[in-house]
């Protein structure tokens, strides 16, 4: 619903429930050397051979045209060897899919797709390839072996002189402007991508993530399409990829080579985002005052952040560079002369793919509504310290821990859980504390059970982590707050702060003094400048209101209710408080489906609003639109919160939402991106719009989105089920198991085993399908579709048709007391048809079809459910009907292929 961050969860066949930075190793196109490459300039003027270290090599049978020698290295999804060609007594890399990827077509054809994009490209600076071949059923590609390393090896051993630098801007530069020419695009360029031959040319390798204009996406699984410190910042973004994000991308190299250090580098993935988008390079004549003057302003031009400000083509940055050349062969340095295409390239057009077929999706939400993810960037003077050479403070991922209740007394817990609150949104909400820190939400922490400092590093990549704890001392409270270095575990600073029950009222300017105090920042809000009904003068007040909002975050949203009514008793006047109410009774009409809720939440955020137009109450009424389906209502109420406050992400991720529902995606991508711009670096704002490109059906988008999120933040395991479900939707069904395995191991949830489950079983490896469902209803025992997914998988095994109707039996059960909370939720009623179909239940399982189409005709799944039960129920030439109809209306083929409910209706198709 509105408000919550979005983790899309997907019905596959409409009935299971889908739903440090690392840069890959060097091995790419051609053999890599496991040494580095070292120049002598007083010996040579190239690269010598690197000595080889033997690795084993598989036993495969003997090939009529070629030698296995020894395993060199692997990188995304490819494995390479040094072999030997037999015919001409040749040395070959051999490049084969890697051992996860060998039984996936996906994998399969994209490694043709490679191979394709290799072979168009003709030039003495790009890596050869000589054959595409297949050896014990696995293809493979036969390629040009570079024994020399890579430019990334070179560099750590020692700087380039200028003649260096030009030559092998021009050798790697020259094969790329070729690539442009021939409509391809490279999206993955950096220093390992560059591998010197035996004689010392360099050449451009691994084409694997290559685009031309009529494809489809090429994409790495499991990885960022290109590494996120060569990407330009408009893929950051999730925009198209075009020519200009290459010479981006080769700018970046080219400064590398000049400065021997890359133009944005961190400690962090948040921090170098937040620089390739804010940041200010360290000028090279800094770095390198040897070189020609000219010759930084030259390359930040090819990397300039807006791309309309970049060089027209690759070609015309090499002439500029060429232009230094004179300059230095002042000083006896000559750089090699290289014939370049004197034409401009066309730029800025991006290229697209064809438009994959609409294909609806179960999106859940994972936060309560008040706690949309919040990051703001805070400048930190003690903890944080500045960049070396640049004008950027580091980013600093802050994670607000649950407080402990040492009293026992679990009537404190609301209250515990309200200071968590309150400090994370003080932190969030602080003007001055926007620059350099991002804060999860406590919804969020409190949903992934994170309680250890440790947790918040392995989930949320968290810098630092601020606990605390609350017990009585003789009749006062005393809270305990502690900062701690999530990295080292080590503990910075801490304040203790005792509260008397008359007193509560000044806590929160207290808390906004002692966490800023613990921060370096010195104070992080004013309350005197708040405006009236934003807080409140009576200590009862307060207490309760801080009960309420923990309440809620607890998700004990009676209490809630109870807590805060007792607030506005005490403090009729207490806007904020009025607000908080009605999000309660908003989320208890999402959890009823009763609208006297909905009434009572709108009643009360109107009387909240005829006090005052305060951002609390605004933002809240414009949840309550949205709901409604008021959509430019609420788009105008965000828009008044943004004018007011620019730097709202909350309002920002809201209007998107509000675009969306209106039909309106253009928009509201803008609206996610500019969400990007406030708080780069924040991953849920990138996982937000790669949920929604999923919704959009752009796949490739959401998959640069989500990987983007997951580079930043390696162990959130909602990242994970969300690609997977990208990857899921593309057919690509080892890719998405591995996903939704990578989120199972981080952290078990249902939602990864059902979608794992569903994965499986449209591999139709029934047995362990069965056994992922089965843990999934362990983990939500209430939920009907996983009891579905269970009988479904045990359907499909001899010898099991009585543990499938039990737990259809189950899931009727549960899908018959929802529809009588919500009788309008057509997607369980078509599953609680087939329930009924699979239970023997015809009369009664027609009856629900019925009513689920009549709710939503043009629902394609609808449909599908409908094929299936018609199918079930022995009655094929209405199943076929049903089918046709849900492939008209765009369902997924793969899938209906692959259902087995639908074989007999296959066979029987003309």
């Amino acid at each position: 619903m509105p408000g919550h961050w979005p983790l899309a969860t997907l019905h596959p066949a409409f009935r299971r429930n889908i739903a440090e930075q690392v840069e890959p190793n060097d091995s790419q196109l051609g053999a890599m050397s496991t040494q580095p490459a070292i120049t002598d300039p007083a010996t040579s003027r190239h690269p010598p051979t690197a000595t080889l270290e033997s690795e084993p090599v598989p036993e495969r049978s003997q090939h009529p045209h070629y030698e296995l020698l020894e395993r060199c290295g692997q990188g995304g999804m490819g494995v390479v060897y040094k072999a030997r060609d037999k015919r001409l007594n040749r040395i070959v890399a051999l490049k084969f899919l890697a051992p996860d990827h060998i039984g996936d077509p996906d994998s399969r054809r994209r490694f043709q797709r490679e191979a394709e994009a290799i072979a168009a490209l003709n030039h003495p600076n790009i890596a050869v390839l000589y054959e595409i071949g297949e050896w014990d059923a696995e293809p493979f590609l036969a390629l040009e072996f570079l024994p020399g390393g890579t430019i990334k090896q070179v560099l750590k051993l020692r700087s380039l002189g200028l003649s260096e630098i030009l030559s092998y801007a021009y050798q790697l530069g020259s094969g790329l402007d070729f690539a442009h020419d021939k409509g391809i695009l490279h999206r993955d360029i950096k220093p390992s991508n560059g591998m010197f031959a035996t004689h010392g040319e360099l050449k451009l390798v691994d084409f694997g993530l290559a685009k031309w204009g009529s494809s489809a996406e090429i994409t790495r699984t499991g990885g960022t399409i290109g590494t996120t410190a060569y990407m330009a910042p408009e893929l950051i973004l999730g925009e198209d990829a075009t020519q200009q994000s290459d010479l981006y991308s080769f700018g970046v190299l080219v400064y590398e080579l000049a400065a021997r250090r890359p133009m944005f580098r961190g400690e962090r993935p948040e921090s170098v985002v937040h620089q390739i988008l804010y940041g200010t390079p360290v000028p090279l004549e800094t770095v390198r005052p040897d070189l020609p003057p000219d010759l930084g302003a030259v390359i930040l031009r090819a990397a300039a952040r807006d791309r309309r400000d970049r060089y027209a083509s690759v070609a015309d940055f090499l002439e500029d560079l060429e232009r230094v050349a004179p300059t230095a062969s002042k000083s006896g340095i000559v750089p090699p002369v290289y014939t370049l295409r004197t034409r401009t390239l066309s730029t800025g057009t991006p290229f697209t793919t064809p438009r994959r077929r609409r294909i609806r999706y179960a999106v859940i939400a994972a936060l309560a509504v008040a706690a949309i993810a919040v990051a703001f960037f805070l400048p930190v003077r003690r903890w944080i310290a500045p960049i070396a050479g640049t004008s950027q403070a580091k980013t600093e991922t802050v994670v607000v821990l649950p407080f402990d209740n040492l009293s026992g007394n679990p009537t404190l817990a609301p209250f515990c859980a309200g200071l968590q609150e309150t400090v994370t949104s003080m932190l969030s909400h602080a003007e001055a504390l926007r620059r350099n820190v991002l804060v999860i939400p406590s919804a969020e922490v409190r949903r992934t059970q994170v309680n250890s400092i440790a947790g918040a590093r392995k989930l949320f990549n968290a810098g630092l982590a601020l606990t605390g704890s609350i017990q009585p001392v003789g009749d006062e409270l005393q809270l305990t707050i502690n900062l701690t270095d999530a990295r080292t575990l080590t503990q910075k600073d801490s304040r203790i702060l005792m509260i008397k029950p008359s007193e509560t009222v000044d806590l929160q300017s207290r808390l906004a003094d002692e966490v800023g105090s613990l921060l370096g920042s010195g104070p992080i809000n004013d309350v005197h400048a708040l405006l009236p009904g934003q807080t409140t003068r009576s200590s009862e007040a307060y207490r309760l209101f801080v009960e309420g909002q923990g309440a809620l975050l607890m998700r004990r949203v009676d209490a809630a209710i109870a807590t805060l009514e007792k607030a506005l008793k005490a403090d009729p006047d207490y806007s904020a408080a009025r607000a908080k109410l009605a999000e309660a009774y908003l989320l208890k009409y999402n959890s009823t489906d009763d609208r006297a809720w909905l009434a009572r939440a709108d009643l009360e955020v109107n009387r909240a609003a005829s006090a005052g137009p305060i951002s609390e109450v605004v933002y809240v009424q414009a949840m309550i639109r949205l709901e409604t389906g008021d959509t430019a209502k609420a788009i105008d109420q965000c828009r008044q919160l943004l004018a007011g406050d620019p730097g709202n992400v909350e309002a920002q991720s809201l209007l998107a939402d509000a675009l969306s529902d209106a039909g309106q995606p253009a928009e509201a991508e803008a609206a996610y991106q500019r969400a990007i711009r406030l708080r780069p670096g924040y991953w849920p704002t990138y996982m937000a719009l790669g949920v929604f490109y999923l919704h959009q059906q752009q796949y490739a988008k959401a998959e640069q989105a989500l990987t983007t999120a997951e580079t930043i933040a390696p162990g959130v395991p909602s990242i994970y089920y969300n690609l997977g479900a990208v990857y899921f939707n593309q057919s690509r069904w080892k890719d998405a198991e591995t996903q939704f395995r990578q989120s199972i191991e981080l952290q078990p949830n249902a939602l990864a085993y059902s979608n794992l489950g569903t994965v499986l079983f449209f591999q139709r490896n029934y047995p362990e399908s069965a056994r992922q469902f089965e843990q999934a209803t362990r983990l939500q025992p209430a939920n009907p579709v996983n009891w579905g997914n269970l009988g479904d998988a045990l359907w499909q095994i001899d010898g099991d048709r009585a543990k499938a109707r039990e737990a259809f039996e189950k899931a009727s059960v549960l899908a018959s007391q929802q529809l009588g909370i919500n009788p309008s939720d057509a997607g369980l009623r078509k599953s609680y048809a087939l329930y009924l179909a699979k239970l023997g239940r015809t009369h009664d399982s027609e009856q629900e079809i019925q009513r689920a189409i009549s709710t939503a005709p043009k629902d394609a799944g609808v449909h599908f459910y409908a094929a299936r039960v018609y199918a079930v129920l022995g009655d094929n030439a209405k199943a076929q009907a049903a089918l046709s109809e849900s492939l008209a209306l765009g369902y997924n083929s793969k899938e209906a292929d692959r259902e087995p409910d639908l074989a007999a209706v296959r066979q029987k198709t003309p």
